[in-house]
């Protein structure tokens, strides 16, 4: 589906071309032609037009999909109310005939017929089931690895069944699948199938959408969540222009709010100077300082790890169980260690002792349905430990040993001699030393191999 008619809605062009910019921008980079069509109205809007008239709401809404039709396109909309209320009129329109045939009626004055033939496909889902995750990872410059990023789907992308059907409505996955395919660490949070709210404050219940706003944004701040990623407007006003009014209350609140667009917008490249996220009210600077820094923290660990695998460990953390060393000493967790160096806490890993505790018996290696393992992410750990400076004191004093002598230990003679065994012949001595060009003094060699 590369060509199709978009439908806009009220809400983005009148208060957030931003998303409206970051949306054609997402449009372009996918090779969609999208056609705009003169004559539309708002959808319209269930609680406003509906509860005063179900008879204008869906006549309405048939108006707006009749044009469509006439042009020979479906429909694409990135607003959850717009998708909502066209979702429905089909849904009645289908199944009451009555309602279609008097509705008809009135169209033919205006050279109009609505007989529901087009497909109504909300933004998120057109990329999502049009284009699919694989094609947008591919096309990524600058993934959200190691960001933490939660979604809200809003209710009317989801419900109600079966008139509104592309997700679980109670336990959606697509919109993370679009995330994490990006690169981005998908946070989980209890309130995640909340409604926004943003509805009390068109009813005058001002405080109860508050309310509904600070339950949701204090459940994603406790989950150290970078960004919320939002598929509609209104959802968008709620947790952006509501949340910047409880900051203006002194809350301690802060979590960046983001169309899916946006996201998607940064990783393909395009500036935030671009998208126009300057416009949104609650700053989304925290969010673009640490993913710089983050992309930074992967460069560095990929220097010595396989950052994919890392990844595939820390998500699956089955081998902790498997640990002997975790069965007797309960302050090493070898799952923590990788989640920390995915967390960019490289330097702070090298200098905790408890990299040392891992026995490197192959346990875990062993065990691992992937063939992954720890042992060798903490080889390496103890590696880069000495290098810089860190590790146990033995550790150090036994390779000067083994340079200076070609052994760590000298062999006991006098017990030897008892036993009847013949003396050993001679070690290499410094060998090892002179082969690597090693001041044995120093551990400190001349060749390019490890010392």
């Amino acid at each position: 589906m590369k060509e199709f008619a978009v439908f806009w809605g009220c809400t983005i062009p009148a208060r957030f071309p931003f998303i409206e910019k970051s949306v054609r921008l997402m449009f372009d980079d996918l090779g969609a032609q999208i056609h705009e069509l003169p004559g539309h109205t708002c959808c319209p809007e269930g609680t406003l037009v509906k509860s005063n008239d179900p008879d204008s709401f869906y006549t309405a809404a048939a108006r707006n999909l009749a044009l469509v039709e006439k042009a020979g396109f479906d429909v694409v909309t990135p607003c959850n109310g717009c998708y909502s209320t066209f979702k429905e009129a089909q849904s009645h329109l289908k199944t009451d005939w009555r309602a279609r045939d008097t509705i008809n009626e009135r169209l033919a004055t205006e050279d109009l017929h609505y007989d529901g033939s087009l497909q109504v496909v909300h933004f998120a889902e057109w990329l999502s089931d049009h284009m699919g995750p694989g094609l947008i990872a591919s096309k990524a410059v600058k993934p959200f690895w190691g960001m933490n990023i939660a979604v809200h789907y809003g209710c009317h992308l989801l419900r109600p069944q079966p008139a509104v059907k592309w997700d679980d409505p109670l336990h959606p996955t697509k919109v993370e699948a679009l995330v994490a395919a990006l690169g981005g660490r998908v946070i989980d949070y209890p309130t995640k199938m909340q409604c926004c709210g943003g509805y009390l404050d068109r009813v005058g219940e001002r405080e109860g959408s508050l309310a509904f706003n600070r339950r949701k944004l204090y459940d994603l701040q406790n989950h150290k969540v970078d960004a919320l990623v939002v598929v509609c407007p209104s959802c968008f006003q709620q947790f952006d222009l509501n949340q910047a009014a409880l900051q203006r209350a002194n809350e301690p609140i802060h979590v960046p709010v983001l169309y899916l667009s946006e996201l998607i917008g940064l990783a393909y490249g395009h500036s935030p100077e671009e998208l126009g996220m300057d416009m949104h009210r609650v700053s989304v600077q925290p969010f673009l300082d640490k993913w710089e820094g983050r992309s930074a923290d992967k460069t560095r660990l990929a220097q010595d790890f396989d950052v994919a695998l890392l990844g595939k460990c820390d998500s699956c953390r089955a081998c902790k169980d498997d640990c002997p060393v975790c069965k007797v000493d309960p302050t090493f967790d070898p799952c923590e260690t990788v989640g920390r160096l995915l967390n960019g806490e490289i330097d702070e890993v090298l200098a905790d002792p408890n990299i040392w505790k891992c026995l490197e018996c192959y346990t875990c290696l062993e065990m691992c349905h992937s063939d992954i393992g720890m042992a060798e992410t903490f080889r390496k750990l103890k590696e880069l430990s000495l290098k810089s400076g860190s590790g146990p004191d033995a550790v150090p004093a036994s390779y000067k040993m083994f340079m200076e002598t070609g052994v760590l230990g000298k062999p006991k003679e006098g017990a030897r001699k008892k036993l009847g065994l013949a003396p050993l012949p001679p070690t290499g001595g410094d060998a090892i030393q002179r082969l690597m060009g090693c001041d044995a003094a120093n551990a400190v060699c001349d060749s390019e191999g490890e010392g």
